[in-house]
């Protein structure tokens, strides 16, 4: 089993290091074991990353095996060629030890200031991931496309990892999904969906690769927090928490379950925090998350599971789009290191 990590954006603008305090996590996060460590991508929100490749090259400095990679990066936005031209030099510092996740976002705004369209985002999407693929696979080569065409080039530098730099699709509708199983290396699932929408994308995943002759490697995303007991958890953290993450929610979810959640608590029932969180988060005790990674790897075989602690508040939240402060997060990393990454070694 591999376990990943998404980093917290903590920032300190009184401090010369202004990010040394998601620098030491990393490093943590290395020693305790993690396979990888990811940020994500938002322009103009002051919790979010609105530059991760660059962060990244620093994450990737001061480490020296840790994977490093973005969960995700709103690919369609930007031009490819120049973020195939990033990706690689930072896969070149690194020697080798980047995966580039994607996803489509769901703010207009970001795709119209970057001279981009929200609603060909989709297609968009196809063309950048045949052309990442095809540049970093190929010297001398060209595209002509519907949004995207240039003439014979070569990308440089070249990419350290062969064949190619590992491509991370997220996506939850059935287009998507099929999108991840032909164009990506793996499928990124969740972080917001529940377990029983998960088996359903799985199966979309499953069918598309067996259609495309594709091995089918996937990453359960999870949102958590882990404590010494559980019932600190629920009863000190798990409220707050989850009330923040169903705020996030509405900004963007779009499946069937999440609103219907949406409307029960609109019409003014009360649905504890343990409920949104049962099929949704990891948390607890340590003996508490093993038990729920367990429950997860038997409902749908994964073999690789993402933790976002205390991730996931309303983008526009204050400096930071997490939950929970420095210390918290190096108990968490440290605790889920020691205490339920060896269970599962």
């Amino acid at each position: 089993m591999k376990f990943s990590l998404s980093l917290p954006v903590l920032r300190d603008r009184s401090h010369r290091d202004p990010y040394h305090e998601t620098f030491a996590l990393a490093q943590l996060a290395e020693e305790m074991g993690f396979d990888t460590v990811t940020v994500g991508h938002h322009h103009f929100l002051p919790g979010n990353m609105s530059d991760p490749l660059t962060f990244l090259t620093a994450v990737a400095m001061r480490t020296s095996t840790l994977r490093v990679g973005t969960g995700i990066f709103q690919l369609p936005v930007h031009n490819p060629v120049r973020v195939a031209e990033q990706v690689a030099t930072i896969d070149e510092l690194s020697g080798g030890r980047i995966s580039l996740g994607v996803g489509l976002g769901w703010w207009p705004l970001e795709y119209e200031v970057h001279g981009s369209h929200f609603r060909t985002r989709g297609a968009r999407m196809e063309e950048a991931l045949e052309i990442l693929r095809l540049v970093w696979t190929e010297e001398k080569t060209s595209y002509d496309g519907r949004f995207y065409s240039f003439p014979e080039l070569t990308v440089y530098p070249r990419p350290v990892q062969q064949p190619s730099i590992p491509l991370w699709v997220a996506g939850v509708a059935d287009a998507a999904v099929d999108r991840a199983a032909r164009l990506g290396d793996a499928w990124l699932c969740g972080p917001v969906q529940s377990l029983g929408k998960a088996l359903s994308c799985l199966r979309v995943y499953r069918e598309s690769c067996a259609r495309h002759s594709r091995q089918p490697e996937w990453i359960l995303r999870r949102y958590a927090w882990i404590g010494t007991d559980r019932r600190s958890v629920e009863e000190e953290v798990l409220p707050a928490y989850v009330d923040g993450l169903v705020e996030h929610w509405r900004e963007s979810a779009e499946d069937d379950t999440e609103l219907e959640l949406f409307r029960r608590m609109d019409a003014g029932e009360h649905v504890p925090p343990t409920e949104i969180a049962q099929d949704r988060l990891l948390w607890g005790s340590p003996d508490d998350v093993i038990a729920q990674i367990e429950r997860y790897r038997e409902a749908t075989g994964c073999t690789h599971v993402h933790a976002a602690f205390g991730a996931g508040l309303p983008a526009d939240s204050g400096l930071s789009s997490t939950f929970g402060s420095f210390e918290d997060h190096q108990a968490m990393i440290r605790l889920f290191g020691t205490e339920v990454i060896p269970a599962f070694r």
